[in-house]
């Protein structure tokens, strides 16, 4: 057994032990609506035994698997397996039991006898069916900007559909794959969900689903390959629709293929709908709360994502959702400690720790900032100097608020905005922020109507393979604190009365955050 035999859950794939789901990146198992998160060791532990396919693991074993190679006194040991033995009797209704063996080890033995870890995987056998019904934690795309993490939106849904488990297990490993608010997730959430449909072809929801993930990674994707992703959202989408003509899921991934100015009243009609239709529904919710804060209504965004959090296994792109909705809400305590959790968690996440950054630059803090940043070895992978260079020298000039290093960070981050549309957001908020909103405006104008000159569609770096093109460009970062003085600009009325969101306003009947409090 080598170092490579270590359990790590961050790349452990989801897997089934009978009726049970195992999500180990999330730490948690899942039956129907019940979930229970375990203890770090308790999973890991869980994984080696699964992985084993009923062979034993000694002591030794699993010291090297799941305790970094150190020895591990009996104590521990029973410690762990009394609390596995309590999730089988639990929570997995009698899907598995652990077996000791005595002075050998441990082997765990699954309902119906040993079935492989690989079963559960996309791509092999699927597992055998079940008896006991299931609903499965499933995932889908919100229009109005693409991949959670690049500006866009995401969606959780709980299925009503009394699915097949095999089904079931590959719907929670997509919805898995989806709040990991990344391109690579959406990608991995299409394939899974694809294999769903082909293991149970009668599924509205799962044709729902995947029109909803096609529909998400068309606003991402490069110009290249959209006409091909909007193709197959329709196509998923009349499938479901031809299945279930009221699916709410298959009419919101229709719906993300509308213009940002297009899309507001008829999303939310639809979310609102199918929360009449399926009161508490996950997926609905969160997406609802990430369109409210596109609307500048984050206070109702922020009310409505308290009440999911503990419904939602911790996940990157719910976790900053929230954290950045309380922000905007002028929550702050609320904020402090949804930053706190969220970057304990996944600290080396691009969009999380991205967030953080800018919550301690703007919000009082920029000495901590540029300590994060100049952390080399803490700052997410994949990501060129150049752009911690840039939000370096904003926060630098945040600190100091000198003339000199304004203007020294602004000849740096200006050009940059200009050829990426996820970099121009941030330096608008950047050139609100220290009382530069003649930069500010200039940008928008380029931003949203290409007047004047036109901003790339790449959103930061190809490398990183997100995009932001001009029809589904994002409105959060309007109703961010740092962009709070051009809101008190008279140019704003007009900026937001171009864009659509007066005639949204006034559609609702409701006024934005910054109005009820001006």
């Amino acid at each position: 057994m080598t170092g490579e035999d270590r359990i790590d859950l961050a790349h452990q794939a989801p897997f089934a032990l009978g009726a049970l789901s195992v999500l180990p990146p999330t730490r948690e198992v899942v039956l129907g609506t019940t979930r229970e998160v375990l203890e770090p060791r308790v999973m890991q532990v869980l994984v080696a035994l699964a992985r084993a396919d009923g062979a034993i693991l000694s002591r030794d074993d699993l010291g090297r698997m799941c305790w970094e190679n150190r020895v591990v006194g009996e104590d521990s040991i029973n410690r762990v397996m009394s609390r596995l033995r309590r999730v089988a009797e639990g929570i997995g209704k009698g899907s598995f039991h652990v077996e000791t063996v005595t002075k050998v080890g441990y082997r765990l033995i699954r309902e119906g006898g040993a079935v492989p870890v690989e079963a559960a995987v996309v791509g092999s056998t699927p597992a055998p069916a079940s008896s006991i019904n299931r609903r499965g934690l499933i995932a889908g795309g919100l229009a109005a900007g693409g991949v959670l993490a690049a500006g866009g939106g995401t969606a959780w849904w709980l299925s009503r559909h009394k699915a097949d488990p095999a089904v079931a297990t590959l719907l929670q490993q997509g919805g898995v794959q989806m709040m990991q608010a990344s391109p690579e997730g959406v990608s991995q959430a299409i394939g899974l969900f694809r294999r769903a449909t082909q293991i149970d072809p009668d599924y509205a929801d799962a044709w729902g689903m995947l029109a909803s993930a096609y529909s998400n990674a068309a606003h991402g994707r490069a110009a290249s390959q959209v006409r091909e992703l909007r193709d197959r959202t329709r196509s998923a989408a009349a499938r479901a629709l031809a299945l279930d003509p009221a699916n709410p899921y298959a009419k919101l991934a229709l719906s993300g293929l509308m213009s940002r100015s297009g899309g507001w009243t008829g999303a939310e009609k639809i979310m609102r709908d199918g929360l009449a239709a399926r009161p508490g529904d996950i997926g609905m919710s969160v997406s609802l709360g990430f369109l409210l804060a596109s609307v500048g209504r984050n206070r109702e965004a922020a009310a409505l994502l308290d009440g999911l959090m503990a419904r939602i296994p911790p996940a990157p792109g719910p976790l900053f959702m929230r954290a950045q909705c309380l922000w905007a809400a002028d929550r702050l305590e609320d904020a402090d400690r949804a930053i706190a959790e969220m970057y304990a968690l996944f600290p080396m996440h691009f969009a999380v720790w991205f967030t953080r950054f800018y919550y301690l630059t703007y919000a009082g803090h920029p000495d901590e900032a540029l300590a994060m940043a100049n952390d080399v070895g803490s700052r997410p992978p994949g990501i060129p100097d150049d752009n911690f260079n840039q939000v370096i020298a904003c926060a630098r000039a945040v600190q100091s608020r000198s003339a000199a290093d304004i203007d020294a960070a602004l000849a740096i981050v200006v050009p940059a905005a200009r050829a990426a549309a996820g970099a121009c957001e941030n330096v608008v908020a950047f050139a609100a922020f220290v009382g530069r909103p003649d930069i500010a405006f200039m940008l928008c104008d380029a931003y949203y109507f290409g007047r004047g000159f036109e901003i790339g569609d790449v959103r930061f770096t190809r490398q990183q393979g997100t995009y932001t093109r001009r029809g589904d460009r994002n409105s959060r970062f309007l109703f961010g604190p740092a962009a709070a003085p051009l809101r008190k600009d008279a140019r704003f009325a007009a900026l937001v009365g171009e864009i659509g969101l007066d005639k949204y306003w006034r559609d609702a009947g409701v006024q934005p955050d910054y109005r009820r409090t001006a």
